[in-house]
């Protein structure tokens, strides 16, 4: 499959959300938390050939079509970047997880006269029918994300009576992407960094391989626990989403907007009470954070970057669950105390998973290159790579945050001796 570049027109949300009208081929009823899909044409059940004026409701809650197409989620369907159809709503993370360089969009559809509930610290509690949309696309440079660039991949998180599935669809070409459920392996992806030409192979994920991020499972607590994972968004969080957002000319605040709107309620009144994770990204000048600054940033980037796997209850709702990675004693969440057990954030904590030779510890205070944490967000070899899916390139930026931030610690009982 050759890859072929073309221009997207890079630009925010035209879309008027002050009042959201639905546009559809059919209507999702609400009833005592049961939802009934109706064709309104009187027709029958909505399907992927439904020819819907807005979203395809139906199809997003009962089919997986083989074009993304098919469920009508942007004014031109060929562009996934800008106009979302039936009130999606774009929006953006103070501080992103990475993903090989790529830029990416997001939007939240929330079907109409529903809305999301305010959570302190974990992902908002959506209602049935929400769909999660983000977009991959890789820029020619990544200086200029306004110009030229490749649109890879569209992931979809849709929440279906049976809780959240994801499926990914790929970008065959500039007019259709096509459903991926076995994944995609792009070979000689390229992209520009910093003047330095990046080629590498990027992966679009399998539908299986989502639930290795997005899955919290149970601390099982004996052989009668027959308890399951439990599929959770991870990015719409109140403190990356505790920020200013273009809309297409009207910045506001992205909470604000939502509740605005009618798409989200319990908001505190006063935003200051709410968490606010600092804006990371890979113009951030390194030599100006310090101190506590420095401090905040790289738990918001080892939050994003690693906690949805290295956490483990604290704020879950679900009693005696973790992340996938939540046993291994490496628990990195925002919300977690750093000063109340600086273990947990792998201070001097003896690798438990991967290990290598040359790494006594995790993190080793005051001696980055001694960490192994820093290593295995450095290397490639999938033996020893952090995050293990999601990434073929090194987050140089990222990898520097944490080298600062190692070397400023607090000496512990492992750093170097004076």
């Amino acid at each position: 499959m050759k890859n072929i570049k073309f221009k997207q027109l890079v630009m925010k949300s035209s879309v008027m959300l002050l009042a959201i009208t639905l546009l559809s081929a059919c209507k999702i009823v609400f009833n005592d938390d049961k939802i009934t899909i109706k064709d309104t044409n009187g027709t029958g059940p909505a399907s992927c050939s439904t020819q819907a004026e807005g979203v395809n409701w139906g199809a997003l809650l009962t089919e997986d079509c083989a074009n993304l197409s098919d469920y009508n989620l942007f004014a031109d369907n060929t562009d996934p970047t800008t106009n979302p159809n039936s009130g999606g709503m774009p929006y953006g993370l103070s501080t992103a997880l990475f993903t090989d360089y790529a830029s990416k969009y997001r939007f939240a559809f929330i079907p109409e006269g529903q809305k999301a509930v305010y959570s302190e610290h974990e992902a908002f509690d959506f209602p049935v029918g929400t769909v999660l949309v983000k977009t991959f696309a890789m820029p020619d440079h990544t200086s200029d994300r306004e110009g030229n660039e490749l649109v890879i991949e569209t992931r979809l998180l849709i929440l279906r009576e049976g809780g959240w599935i994801a499926r990914p669809y790929y970008w065959e070409s500039p007019e259709e992407a096509i459903l991926a459920i076995t994944g995609k392996s792009i070979e000689n992806m390229t992209t520009n960094h910093n003047g330095e030409d990046l080629t590498f192979t990027y992966n679009v994920p399998k539908a299986a391989s989502c639930t290795s991020c997005h899955g919290v499972v149970p601390l099982l607590q004996g052989p009668e626990d027959t308890r399951k994972a439990i599929f959770k968004p991870i990015g719409p969080k109140a403190r990356f989403l505790n920020s200013d957002f273009d809309y297409n000319g009207l910045v506001m605040n992205q909470l604000s907007y939502w509740a605005l709107n009618d798409k989200l309620e319990n908001l505190p009144a006063d935003l200051e009470a709410v968490s606010k994770a600092p804006a990371f990204n890979d113009s951030v000048d390194l030599s100006m954070l310090e101190g506590e600054e420095l401090h905040d940033n790289a738990k918001a980037y080892l939050d994003i970057n690693c906690a949805h796997c290295h956490r483990s209850e604290l704020t879950l709702p679900e009693d005696l669950y973790a992340g996938s990675a939540g046993g291994s004693g490496l628990q990195m969440e925002y919300n977690r105390s750093y000063e109340g057990n600086p273990g947990k954030f792998g201070v001097c904590k003896v690798p438990v998973a991967g290990g290598h030779d040359d790494y006594s510890a995790d993190v080793v205070p005051l001696d980055a290159d001694d960490s192994y944490l820093l290593f295995r967000m450095s290397t490639n070899d999938q033996r020893h790579r952090m995050p293990e899916l999601g990434r073929s390139t090194v987050h140089g930026e990222g990898v520097a945050l944490i080298r600062k931030w190692i070397n400023q610690l607090e000496a512990a009982s492992c750093s170097p001796s004076s």
